[in-house]
């Protein structure tokens, strides 16, 4: 072949690439379009495939009062996406022998409780601890929204902490509270302030110069962006970070400087090659499920690509940081506002960008419907309570069918399979119902590939007003040094706090109380069946005991 023929078809390859490449900009750009409106915020994306920079963009503004617009050297704060970091931080002191993963974290912090079963820091790096985590543990004690916690806030009310969510490695469950301990621990360790010692150990030697631990929201350096909240159409008002914490959150950086951090898990810096293979590291619950929080980021995949990920936020600040093994590409995002379409935007970002190598469902062979044997499904008619997740389901049987009735209201027939094996009919995916004989009867609800759910048969009878009045007093949390009071308050069932005032509360079923979605209740009584008081349960913290206060 010619020389000017080899050109020519070069020509072409170069011209076509950029002709892709011009196409793709452009859908990415459609995908964030809104993002360039005036006064509007934003942020910006980095992507990088197989060690190059395929996309490197700015949207919006970093600063609306003063007409700043974002740059790829804004800085952002990342929120949990920090959690990696304060990883690598341990990970680091692991590999110098100055720790181990399976520490009983109390050598370094033995002001925390001594629970029956030792945490280990392994425990606080997946997730697996038990410990309650803020700042939802903050808003039962009665800290409002506003109000800033410190680190030194946070660990007051972990040392508080006599009993856990769970037995350490039992389950996995995000708390935030792991990882400000991981920070203490590396301070406890070290004798260095977490923040220095990470610009130091972490930052430095890894190049990453615009990066920073701030847990007082006191930098004012002119790169970092304004955060913002959506608040209406093209609305925005300045949000304030209340966590003033170090380990969970915090870190401040540009995209730049964590596309680079990222690139580490495919072309570790010399030197730091066990480092970021430690970090990936996952872990077996104490029954042997997996469990694929590794130190810091997700091991998981998406649309079955392989990707090691964290997501973060914090008022005013979202980030995503995501990086495919197979694909050898990182994508980096970072905004300065949050609303619910940013996520939105995320996922179709990355579906111009991946394929879904999801496997093909097998097909599930066809359940055979049988009569009703109606004598055997008087045998499973009843209330049913799902324990976890605190909802009801009834089963009743009405002009020879069995019928599958929800909170909300909406029923479905049960068309039997076997003797107590059912199908909800009238949906598209089979659901499968299964009853259960014993000393309580049990009804188990299989839904594809989510969790089961187990119910329990219970006692739906109405209560007197009498038995109403017994739900009502004082409580006191030694936990949390608070109390909450349940009252009447013009004829209803109130619950009061002295920093929350006042909110309905109803009754879900005999001794399971709701306080208005925030947080269930659950009594507690004696072999007198007298109330002694009620352990308390929300979001990522659980059983916190109340104990009625007897007036003298």
């Amino acid at each position: 072949m010619k020389i000017k023929e080899i050109a020519s078809i070069a020509f072409v390859l170069v011209v076509v690439q950029l002709g892709y490449t011009q196409k793709l900009e452009n859908k990415i750009d459609q995908i964030f379009k809104e993002w360039n409106q005036e006064g509007h915020p934003g942020g910006v994306l980095m992507i990088k495939k197989k060690g190059e920079l395929l996309c490197s963009k700015s949207y919006g503004m970093a600063n609306i009062k003063y007409n700043v617009p974002n740059d790829n050297e804004m800085i952002f704060n990342i929120g949990s996406t920090s959690k990696q970091f304060t990883a690598m931080g341990v990970v680091k002191l692991y590999l110098e022998n100055k720790l181990s993963f399976d520490d009983d974290i109390r050598k370094y912090l033995p002001e925390l409780h001594e629970f029956e079963q030792s945490i280990t820091i392994r425990h606080l790096l997946h997730h697996t601890s038990g410990f309650r985590s803020t700042p939802e543990l903050f808003a039962l004690a009665g800290w409002r929204e506003g109000d800033a916690i410190t680190t030194e806030d946070d660990y007051n009310y972990l040392c508080k902490q006599t009993s856990l969510n769970f037995v350490p490695g039992e389950q996995f469950m995000y708390s935030n509270s792991n990882y400000v301990l991981l920070a203490m621990i590396i301070e406890r360790v070290t004798q260095k302030p977490f923040q220095l010692w990470m610009k130091t150990n972490i930052f430095k030697p890894l190049k990453m110069n615009h990066t920073f631990v701030d847990e007082k929201n006191g930098n004012t350096d002119k790169k970092v962006a304004t955060p913002y909240y959506e608040i209406g159409e093209n609305q925005f008002t300045l949000a304030e970070n209340i966590s003033l914490n170090i380990g969970a959150s915090n870190i401040y950086t540009t995209a730049t400087d964590l596309i680079s951090w990222m690139s580490n898990f495919h072309s570790p810096s010399k030197g730091w090659e066990k480092a970021f293979e430690l970090l990936q590291t996952t872990d077996t619950l104490n029954n042997g499920e997996l469990n694929n929080y590794a130190y810091g980021v997700l091991v998981d995949e998406f649309y079955g690509n392989k990707r090691i990920q964290h997501s973060g936020g914090v008022p005013g600040f979202l980030s995503y940081a995501e990086y495919y093994p197979e694909e050898e590409m990182t994508i980096v995002l970072l905004t300065n506002f949050i609303a619910y379409t940013v996520q939105q935007k995320q996922m179709e970002l990355l579906k111009l960008f991946l394929k879904n190598k999801s496997p093909q469902k097998e097909k599930i062979t066809a359940l055979k419907p049988l009569p009703l044997d109606v004598e055997n499904a008087k045998k499973v008619v009843g209330d049913y309570w799902n324990i976890k997740e605190n909802y009801p389901r009834r089963i009743y049987l009405e002009r020879d069918t069995l019928w599958y009735l929800r909170n909300n209201g909406v029923k479905s027939h049960l068309v039997q399979v076997s003797e107590n094996k059912f199908i909800i009919g009238g949906i598209n995916v089979p659901v499968i119902v299964l009853f259960e004989e014993g000393e309580q009867k049990k009804m188990i609800v299989k839904d594809g590939d989510k969790p089961t759910q187990v119910f329990v048969e219970y006692d739906n009878s109405p209560l007197s007003e009498k038995e109403k009045m017994e739900y009502l007093g004082q409580f006191y949390s030694q936990e949390l040094e608070t109390y909450y009071e349940i009252k009447i308050e013009k004829g209803k069932l109130t619950g009061y706090h002295s920093r929350h005032g006042s909110f309905p509360v109803s009754i879900l079923k005999r001794d399971v109380i709701d306080w208005s979605g925030m947080a269930i209740a659950k009594y507690v009584r004696d072999k007198n069946g007298m109330i002694t008081g009620f352990f308390v349960d929300m979001n990522r913290v659980e059983k916190v005991w109340f104990q009625k206060v007897i007036g003298e």
